[in-house]
């Protein structure tokens, strides 16, 4: 198997961990915006959503209220959580739990990643 020079090598994931996956084509733009942005910040946004997407953290991560509060993905309906990459940037996204008995890793669905406070979390029914 012969690979090509210079190319990117991509983060194994450990058994325990979270797989990432783009949910839209808009956030893997996002993605991208964020990255040239706050790679730093954004680095460590993979890490937390790698290791325990669910797990609440009052000053950067917790789950969207109202009707953000869940996202359908594949025509499953997965809760919506928000992280906050910088003051400004967020990333929305979806948690499929991991299946035990099928041995699938959980996965996150990235639904949204923004530069600048998204306007949907603006009114006090979706804002946590």
């Amino acid at each position: 198997m012969a690979g090509k020079r210079g190319a990117a090598v991509p983060r194994p994931t450990k058994g325990t961990e979270y797989e990432i996956f783009f949910g839209n084509a808009a956030a893997q733009r996002g993605w991208t915006d964020l990255k040239a942005a706050a790679k730093n910040a954004l680095a460590d946004a993979y890490d937390y959503l790698t290791a325990h997407p669910a797990e609440y953290d009052p000053d950067r991560c917790y789950r969207l209220r109202g009707d953000l509060s869940t996202v359908l993905v594949d025509g499953v309906a997965l809760p919506q959580w928000q992280y906050k990459v910088t003051d400004g940037a967020r990333l929305w996204y979806a948690v499929e739990e991991p299946n035990p008995k099928g041995k699938r890793q959980g996965r996150v669905y990235v639904t949204k990643a923004a530069t600048g406070h998204p306007n949907e979390t603006d009114s006090k029914k979706n804002f946590r």
